[in-house]
């Protein structure tokens, strides 16, 4: 590996990594803001993940838990993995904002130890391995998406795929032994982890299977482990599968494809970085073969992958079955890892070598720079926030709140809080994988009645959806005399009714 030998090139790293490593320790002591102050803004996964922890020690793994949407089947459609592992931590540290915070640093503490052993592999290396693991996870992707917003059931989901990844890479040029029967376990898991990563994920597994192919002993050894796989996961797959008509899945499509074309909306960056980062791994492949003498071995290897990332590029994902569920923030990962791998594990041209240490220290300070310009830190709660918890905190019963008038506050941010601290249950939810089509335009129905004064309606509904009370805002609060409503309380231009 030229890093470990070339000083400039190794001189280039350890700035690198100092920048990367400070600024990744600032995000995540920014992120610790979660352990005081509970996520209700609007950059924000992480509320439901909590949430649906703490209902996985109140209702039980797929049992009807009452919390929202009047009672739905727990992980019915929504992957399991994250939330076993991090029960443990709930049952110990007793707060959900603590076990999620706790399993984000585990996470990160076991990818670096896996992504050292994927780097012995070639040669052993503590500045690659550390390199490696901060290019990751110190990208302005990860920090916008694993941290931020707080994705850490996909978060979760990249951490297995790294260690499969070891397996993959460890017997791509060795025969498969007893020591590959760890792959199923994780393997298991990786399924029910997170579904577009698993899906991606098998097109670096058919890596394998190629170079395998011309030993039928070998091919059927790890044949028979993904099957072992498959059936272990079963317990939550097959349900999914089969009842997944049940789900709104099908209906984010449009919205899914949208993310991939949308040159001058809200989705501008993602489209821009599904288009360079997938092309960025082809070309640093193009520079790891030229280096490896143009081994055909190496070419049919990562061929999968390859041909993954002309698939994203050319965004012929998108019409393809199961691949068009993979929305394009998992792609900048997936690529991301590929990409590392090829670079430190090519030996570059004398000419490249010269220009690499500037360019790399270049890129990596314009990437921190993107990173803190474009991903806002966690905020504290403003007094809109107060307000509301102050008047959640009086009701009693079903609940729904319309539209705060400041958008520092997610609405659905409150239905993650109200479940575990004031044990309060609500006709809608954070989950909208397991929200049914029927109870969504139901939904939509009573808040369309509400802000259109249409009392009787509003009441009928109400009545349907076992609603007691409503949180609502400014001109909102008026509607209670209109539709002889009782107020509970008032402040500071929000209002808690009694329906």
């Amino acid at each position: 590996m030229d890093f470990i030998q070339n000083r400039k090139l190794r001189t280039s790293l350890i700035v690198s990594n100092i920048i990367l490593l400070v600024y990744l320790i600032f995000r995540l002591f920014n992120q610790a803001k979660i352990l005081f102050s509970f996520p209700l803004d609007i950059t924000n996964d992480l509320s439901s993940h909590m949430a649906q922890l703490y209902f996985l020690k109140a209702c039980g793994f797929h049992n009807l838990c009452q919390y929202w949407y009047n009672g739905y089947e727990l992980f019915k459609f929504y992957s399991p993995g994250w939330f076993f592992f991090s029960y443990p931590l709930l049952l110990i540290f007793k707060k959900p904002e603590i076990a999620t915070y706790i399993s984000i640093i585990l996470i990160l503490a076991i990818s670096f130890f896996v992504i050292y052993k994927i780097v012995n592999i070639k040669a052993k290396s503590f500045l690659i391995s550390i390199s490696f693991f901060l290019f990751l996870f110190a990208s302005p992707t990860s920090i916008s998406g694993f941290f931020r917003l707080g994705r850490v059931t996909e978060l979760f989901s990249w951490m297995i795929f790294l260690i499969l990844t070891y397996f993959i890479l460890k017997y791509k040029d060795k025969k498969i032994d007893m020591n590959f029967i760890l792959f199923i376990p994780f393997y298991a898991v990786m399924i029910l982890s997170h579904p577009t990563t698993t899906i991606i994920f098998h097109f670096f597994l058919l890596s394998l299977f190629l170079v395998k192919l011309k030993d039928k002993k070998e091919l059927l050894y790890l044949a028979v482990f993904v099957l072992i796989g498959i059936l272990i996961s079963s317990f939550w797959w097959y349900p999914f599968v089969t009842d997944l008509g049940e789900s709104r899945t099908e209906e984010f499509l449009p919205e899914l494809k949208n993310r991939f074309f949308d040159w001058e909306g809200q989705w501008t960056s993602s489209v821009l970085l599904i288009t360079i980062i997938p092309l960025f791994s082809l070309a640093l492949f193009y520079f790891y073969y030229k280096s490896k003498n143009k081994d055909k071995k190496e070419l049919l290897f990562y061929s999968p992958v390859l041909i993954l990332a002309v698939l994203a590029v050319t965004r012929i994902v998108t019409i393809i079955p199961y691949l068009n569920f993979v929305y394009p923030e998992p792609y900048f990962t997936y690529f991301l890892i590929f990409s590392i791998i090829f670079f430190f594990n090519t030996n570059f041209s004398e000419k490249i070598k010269k220009i690499l240490p500037s360019l790399l220290i270049i890129l990596i300070i314009i990437s921190v720079i993107i990173s803190v310009r474009e991903t806002s830190f966690y905020p504290d709660h403003t007094e809109l926030e107060s307000t509301t918890l102050e008047l959640l905190s009086k009701a009693e019963g079903s609940f729904l709140i319309f539209d705060p008038p400041n958008p520092s506050s997610y609405v659905k941010a409150y239905y993650s809080y109200a479940p575990i601290y004031l044990n309060l249950t609500t006709p809608s939810g954070w989950s909208t994988s397991e929200l049914s089509t029927s109870h969504h335009k139901t939904l939509l129905k009573i808040t369309d009645e509400f802000k259109n004064r249409n009392c009787i309606e509003f009441r009928k509904t109400s009545q349907d959806l076992k609603l007691n009370y409503l949180i609502a805002y400014n001109d909102f609060c008026r509607i209670k005399e209109e539709c002889n409503l009782k107020e509970i309380t008032i402040k500071n231009n929000a209002c808690l009714i009694k329906i």
